[in-house]
């Protein structure tokens, strides 16, 4: 054998042995490059989808096509991504081919959210749209537009129609220039409209934000403190169950009470039965309510309240003691705690009421001010307003707050303090007990 032979026969052998690792293997870079990570997407078909098949996100191949396999009734396909290559979370892939009659590939479309996936991770496939499918539409879409073809010729085929339309499209042509003169002599003024309620929008969607921040605040500081008093709520169950008891305790008193009454025994029993002392008693009691009369009206009441404001996180106080000599008029004094001021301020003020309305004036937290209240619900329900310091800069002390009384002695309150001012403006909500 001449040693061309030998080279001959060396040489293809080696050519076919590379045949059979390219047969076998396909893709010998694979044997260099590192191994990526597994990701599944399922689809409802993926017909003319290849084992090896490209995988692109954004046009850039970042890996390929590893298995195809059937799970229930859908198509599994495995995907293998390059090593460095993320995926978000919310990602969704595509079948896509390079151009009409291309070689068909797998397209990621980029999700938004910032938790990207882990390996052997799935996500969701979106369906293709297949050339039978674009076919059958473009057939429909053909026959709409022959039918309406069809509808427009039986329509301006008559002389009447045929002027209405030309008509139509005279007056369409003048309202069009018409409209591009307005557009043109009038494009200053809509610049600047357009501007600002693209700043009012802005202005508006900041105060929504500010508005939710503040009420989320709120929430919290409520959890916070109904987490920091539940033990109270039950010890006060537990007293209001003690409460009940001694109630029906005093009520089997009056019952007894009742019925010495009755069988005439007790001063109250004698003068139930004893008419002349009853007369004597009558005319005792209207000789003292002409005496005590002026001052029969005269009331006198006191209370506590408590403001929390949580967007600095203070507590604001009162002590409140108020004088009706009538129901139409008050006379009100209160010591204020403010913390926001490290110190005390007072309020003394005097109101008339009219209806379901009491205007009030005087001092306002150690400043000149006034005030009108706003009752509802039997006076349950009131909504207040006041403004005091009208010569602080640049605007004076504006607050509207509302307070709900469930029971004589408890009522609940919110409101918002300094609104007018976005630096000072701040909610508030509390607690008050009268007595």
């Amino acid at each position: 054998m001449t040693r061309e032979v030998k080279i001959g026969f060396f040489l293809g052998i080696a050519c076919l042995i590379l045949v059979v690792l390219i047969f076998l293997i396909g893709d010998l870079g694979s044997f260099f490059k590192k191994p990526g990570y597994y990701v599944y997407v399922r689809f409802d078909s993926v017909a003319g989808l290849e084992k090896g098949t490209v995988v692109r996100m954004a046009g850039v191949k970042i890996g390929s096509v590893k298995d195809i396999r059937l799970k229930g009734n859908r198509a599994e396909v495995i995907m293998e991504i390059n090593e460095g290559v993320r995926i978000c979370k919310d990602a969704k892939a595509t079948l896509a081919s390079l151009g009409l009659l291309g070689e068909k590939y797998i397209e990621i479309l980029p999700g938004e959210m910032p938790v990207y996936c882990q390996p052997e991770d799935t996500i969701e496939g979106l369906p293709p749209v297949s050339l039978d499918q674009l076919g059958t539409q473009a057939m429909s879409i053909a026959e709409e537009f022959k039918k309406t073809g069809g509808m427009l010729r039986d329509i301006i085929g008559e002389e009447e129609p045929r002027e209405n339309i030309k008509n139509t499209v005279e007056n369409l042509s003048v309202f069009v220039a018409e409209l591009r003169n307005f557009l043109a002599e009038n494009r200053e003024d809509l610049d600047k409209s357009i501007k600002n309620s693209s700043e009012i929008i802005d202005k508006f969607e900041k105060e929504i934000v500010n508005a939710s921040k503040n009420l989320d605040e709120l929430i919290a500081n409520l959890n916070n403190i109904l987490d920091e008093n539940r033990a109270d709520v039950r010890l006060n169950v537990q007293n209001t169950k003690d409460l009940i008891a001694k109630i029906e305790e005093s009520l089997e008193l009056v019952n007894q009470s009742l019925e010495k009454i009755n069988k005439g025994e007790g001063t109250v029993g004698r003068l139930i039965q004893e008419p002349d002392l009853y007369e004597e008693a009558e005319k005792t009691m209207d000789e003292l309510k002409r005496v005590i009369g002026p001052f029969s009206s005269l009331q006198l009441h006191s209370g506590l309240q408590f403001h929390y404001y949580g967007k600095s996180d203070l507590v604001k106080s009162y002590i409140s003691l108020s004088l009706w000599p009538t129901p139409k008029n008050w006379f009100l004094a209160q010591i204020i705690h403010d913390p926001s001021l490290e110190k005390f301020t007072y309020s003394v003020q005097g109101g008339l009421r009219f209806g379901a309305f009491a205007p009030r004036a005087g001092i306002f937290e150690s400043q000149i001010g006034g005030g009108i209240d706003c009752y509802a619900l039997d006076d349950r329900l009131t909504v207040s307003f006041e403004a005091f310091d009208f010569n602080r800069q640049p605007r004076p002390h504006l607050r509207l707050w509302t307070k709900y009384a469930p029971s004589r002695y408890f009522y609940f309150l919110a409101g918002a303090d300094d609104f007018t001012l976005a630096a000072r403006r701040e909610g508030f909500f509390g607690i008050g007990v009268g007595f």
